[in-house]
């Protein structure tokens, strides 16, 4: 039986689905940013050692704080990308987080800064208010997977990090440090152990409360 009081939701690729053709806008933004960075040509060598450089930091974000860069560099990058462009409404996400919170409070912690954050819930005619609380890029000294907004989600929820659901789409930057942090995780899109749930349909989540979907 769960014992779950509150759900905490990252935002890009959890509750914000983008368009397919975004995955290539932003490689190309990614690898243009990393070229200018280390002064060296976009090719294919390039694109392989950020693989490494991924591989071994587990987010951009940390790839890029790991070469001396602030941790809010890659975030004012991408957040140069435009949500109305490559953001749509998802039905099935947004009636489901409608049943949600009338079950328990939903919030959202995430990377992006607080402005983004606004414009991408429009995007996806999410209405902010649905949120108990929201912990954006802006809020925190150092993004995820660093520890510190997983912390404040636990301070700002009053509850036991046990009693806490954070549900992302990634390993390494949302399900590992929640689990860190005493929390609840659950991985969205894909299965792993390393989670406590996961789903491959989001509206699968009303079944940790034994809801039946009528989606």
């Amino acid at each position: 039986m769960h014992n779950i009081k509150h759900i905490w939701f990252d935002l890009d690729k959890t509750l914000a689905i983008p368009i397919p053709e975004f995955d290539q806008v932003h490689r190309e933004l990614l690898l243009s940013v990393y070229a200018d960075v280390v002064q060296k040509p976009i090719t294919e060598d390039l694109e392989q050692e950020y693989k490494a450089l991924y591989k071994e930091y587990g987010s951009n974000l940390a790839v890029f704080r790991s070469l001396g860069l602030p941790s809010d560099f890659w975030q004012t990058h991408s957040d140069t990308l435009d949500e109305t462009k490559f953001y749509r409404p998802n039905i099935k996400i947004n009636e489901t987080l409608k049943k949600l919170k009338e079950i328990v409070p939903i919030s959202i912690f995430t990377n992006v800064k607080a402005e983004k954050n606004l414009k991408m819930l429009k995007a996806i005619d999410v209405n902010p208010a649905w949120f108990a609380c929201v912990l954006t890029g802006d809020d925190i000294k150092e993004r995820k997977p660093a520890l510190d907004g997983f912390h404040a989600m636990i301070e700002q929820s009053k509850l036991l990090p046990g009693e806490i659901l954070y549900v992302g789409d990634r390993i390494d930057v949302d399900i590992k440090p929640a689990k860190l942090a005493g929390m609840k995780a659950c991985l969205l899109w894909a299965k792993s152990d390393e989670a406590d749930y996961s789903f491959i349909n989001f509206e699968d989540i009303l079944k940790i409360f034994e809801i039946k979907n009528l989606l």
